[in-house]
Order: C-alpha cells, then sequence, then structure tokens
C-alpha cells in the first residue's frame, strides 16, 4: 500500500493549483476521488500482470485507507470514526499496546492495538505533523527529540496531545467531542439539571449576568454546560469567543448562532509548532472582538493571567460575558482566580479580589460522582454563589445554590441580581427547596 500511497500522493501534489480557494469539505471531495481514480488504475494494471482482480468492498476499503493515509488519520482515524457514532470523550495510545477508548460516562473500552511496533507510531505522528503544517495551517509542526511534544487540532473538532523522547514509549491522548449540541434542556434530561436551574440559568443567560462555570479537570463537563447556556442566547445575537484551544464550535451551529466571531490565539513560538504568523495573544484578540459589535464576550477557559486578565476586562463591559475554570468548588474559584491573577507580577491581590467581586455574577460549579467499581461517572450542578465587595477589600461569597442531601444544588438565597433575573423571565416562586429536583 506504501507505492500505491505514493503514486497517489504525488499526482494529487502536482494538481495543487487546481485547488486553490476551495473549501476543507471541497478538497476532501476530490481527494476522495482522486484516490478512487488511482486506486481502480492500479487494480486495473494488476489484472493485466496477471493478478486476481479485486472485488468492489476490498477496492473500497483499499481507498479508504489510502485516503486515511494521506488526509486524515490513517490507522487511528476509525478510531475517531467512532466517536460519530458512540459517545467517546477521549483515546489513549502507547506505542504498539492495545488502545484505551472512554467514553462519556467514565467507562473504558479496549481496542486492539493501531501500530505493530512504538517505531511506528512515532512515524505516524511525524508524518501526521508534517501533513497539519500545510501552506493554510498557523504553524509548522514537528516531533523530533528536540521537539518531543506535539499539539494539535485534528479534524472533527479532535486535538490531539503527544509525546515520546521525554517518556519511556510514545504516547498520544485524542480528545473528542462526545456531545457536539446540547441545550440546558438537554442538560436537564442528562440530570445535570433540574427544572429549577433551567429556568433560573436561561434567565441569567439572557439578564446578562457574567458567568463563571467551573468544575474538577477534564470531564466535569464545564464546556459543555458552557455551550448550552450559550444556547440559551437568541440565534441573532452577536457572540465573540476567544480561545487558545477551539472548543466551543459555535459557528458550526449557525441554527443557533448566526452572528458568531470566533478566534484562537496563536503565539509567536511554541512547544506545539512555529507560529507562521504575527502574534495574537489573548490580551489582542478580546481587544478585536471588542470592536467588532459584539453583545456577548466568551473567553474559553483562564488558565494563564493573561486570560484571566482578558476575561476581566470582557466582564467589564457588563452584557454577560463567561468563561470557565479548574477548580474544587465555587469558593475554591475566588483563590484560583486570585492565585491566576497574581502570577502577573504588575497584578496584586487586591486588585484581583476587587476585579472579581466587581464583574463576576455568578459561579457555577459542577459536580463529578465516580462509581470506584465500574468507573461510571455521574455530573451534576452541585453549587452557585455570587462573588460581591466584602470587608477589607476580600470578597464576601452569597450561596444561591447548595448542595442538597444527595449534593444536587438546590436553592438557598437570592443573589443580589435578583431582579434581573425575574425581569428576564425567571419565576421568584420556583426559587424554593421544595421544587429542586421534583420534575427531574
Amino acid at each position: 500500500m506504501v507505492a500505491l500511497q505514493g503514486r497517489a500522493a504525488d499526482s494529487w501534489t502536482k494538481t495543487a493549483s487546481s485547488r486553490q480557494g476551495m473549501d476543507e469539505a471541497s478538497v476532501a471531495e476530490m481527494g476522495k476521488a482522486h484516490v478512487a481514480q488511482v486506486v481502480a488504475a492500479w487494480s486495473d494494471e494488476q489484472v493485466r500482470a496477471g493478478a486476481a482482480p479485486l472485488g468492489s468492498a476490498a477496492r473500497s476499503a483499499l481507498a479508504k485507507a489510502v485516503f486515511g493515509e494521506m488526509f486524515g488519520l490513517g490507522p487511528v482515524q476509525p478510531l475517531v470514526d467512532a466517536g460519530a457514532t458512540a459517545p467517546v470523550t477521549d483515546i489513549e495510545i502507547i506505542g504498539c499496546d492495545p488502545v484505551l477508548m472512554m467514553m462519556a460516562d467514565g467507562t473504558f473500552a479496549q481496542h486492539q492495538p493501531v501500530f505493530a511496533t512504538d517505531a511506528d507510531m512515532v512515524a505516524w505522528l511525524q508524518r501526521l505533523a508534517s501533513q497539519l503544517s500545510g501552506d493554510s495551517s498557523a504553524h509548522t509542526y514537528t516531533f523530533t527529540r528536540t521537539s518531543p511534544h506535539l499539539e494539535v487540532e485534528l479534524p472533527g473538532r479532535a486535538r490531539l496531545s503527544a509525546a515520546y523522547w521525554v517518556c519511556p514509549r510514545p504516547r498520544a491522548a485524542i480528545r473528542l467531542q462526545a456531545v457536539k449540541d446540547v441545550d440546558l434542556t438537554a442538560l436537564r434530561a442528562a440530570g445535570t439539571i433540574d427544572p429549577v436551574l433551567e429556568h433560573f440559568l436561561t434567565a441569567a443567560v439572557r439578564a446578562g449576568l457574567n458567568i463563571v462555570v467551573s468544575g474538577q479537570g477534564q470531564g466535569s463537563g464545564k464546556t459543555t454546560l458552557l455551550r448550552a447556556l450559550l444556547a440559551a442566547l437568541h440565534p441573532m445575537t452577536s457572540v465573540a469567543v476567544v480561545e487558545s484551544v477551539p472548543e466551543l464550535y459555535l459557528d458550526q451551529h449557525p441554527e443557533r448562532h448566526r452572528r458568531v466571531f470566533s478566534q484562537t490565539a496563536l503565539p509567536r513560538a511554541q512547544n506545539t509548532g512555529e507560529s507562521r504568523h504575527a502574534a495574537i495573544t489573548t490580551a489582542v484578540a478580546l481587544e478585536k472582538a471588542l470592536r467588532s459589535n459584539s453583545e456577548r464576550l466568551v473567553v474559553g477557559e483562564a488558565r494563564a493571567p493573561e486570560e484571566l486578565l482578558a476575561m476581566f476586562e470582557a466582564m467589564q463591559v457588563g452584557n454577560g460575558s463567561m468563561t470557565t475554570i479548574h477548580a474544587n468548588s465555587a469558593r475554591d474559584v475566588v483563590e484560583r482566580l486570585v492565585g491566576l491573577a497574581v502570577r502577573d507580577v504588575s497584578v496584586g491581590e487586591a486588585y484581583a479580589y476587587r476585579q472579581i467581586a466587581a464583574t463576576i455574577d455568578l459561579i457555577i460549579f459542577l459536580g463529578v460522582e465516580i462509581d470506584p467499581q465500574t468507573r461510571r461517572r455521574t455530573r451534576y450542578v452541585r453549587e452557585i454563589v455570587e462573588p460581591t465587595r466584602g470587608e477589607g477589600g476580600q470578597v464576601a461569597i452569597t450561596d444561591v445554590f447548595v448542595p442538597g442531601e444527595d449534593g444536587r444544588a438546590v436553592p438557598r438565597s437570592f443573589p443580589s441580581c435578583m431582579d434581573r433575573i425575574v425581569a428576564a423571565g425567571f419565576e421568584r416562586a420556583w426559587f424554593t427547596p421544595a421544587a429542586a429536583w421534583r420534575q427531574s
């Protein structure tokens, strides 16, 4: 197949000028047709040389394999494709070992090895780096001893993180999006929220509150909840998204979001690929977003001082900005944000506390229960708090929703912004512990 792949690649390269200006989907369709023609011609040559003819199924399988090597992920492509029909969230590959596939509920499935040797996996990663460094790419990727980490965005809303030379064996983790389109009604059906929370959060979003979504580590559902909150907006609401890594993909759902300005920060140089373009920091991207006639600003995740300060600036506009952050509780978010902010030597604790109290309206925390036997995960909103200005420059916390007997959020105290939430459609009568979760 290597020789056949080389023939297809050579002839494809010679016709590169004919594809200038074409979108990705059109290029892919042209690529499939090209590979099918090359495989058919090769099969005819084999028959003339005395070989047995290939059946249509075998020819189709061969064309799919060649196409996967040229345009897709080669032997890993079937695993990624499985995410389209099964709730796969993560794929873990270590050399030639069996592959682990993590499902959305936290359980694992094992798949046969996709590489015969560890060297085959390294060669695949190097080929992938080269393949993703095309003329239209923002980065030139390499995977060598001097650049032992590879962080790349893959087709189909997936992301790969790989390493070798700094660890005993080559390893790769591929993160997939098991839930690509979601709203608060779907999260209620899944048990993440109850009817009270559904109505409360819908009204909070429409009232233009600044919201931080938090949870413990990866897999807690922060991005999914953020996407569901944004789905509560009117489709004609103009939304600007600034991310260091693409995760929300609002522009791919025009039925929910007709006016989206999505930007990905591009560092000048990083261990995940040398930039071909001028540096575009999160702060610069946010500045452009503020000038784009956007009604809502979203900073995908606050993981560094620059992203956090950009988030503060977005929330100062006061039109309903949102972000996510890793934390161990809703209260922990405050200290986590302060800790991030002061990593910038120009920012003091007093300024960070003041910004949190002045700009953030609600902090949502997602809890995750993991069954020790099956590893099955259950995700739900555990608490919602309101940070306000306290004594001595500190942040005071109002418990809006607190964990009930089963850990799920139940109403406790009206936030100071309750009038705005009610004006956006929430019924005060719903705000009672007795109403919570009873209609889930």
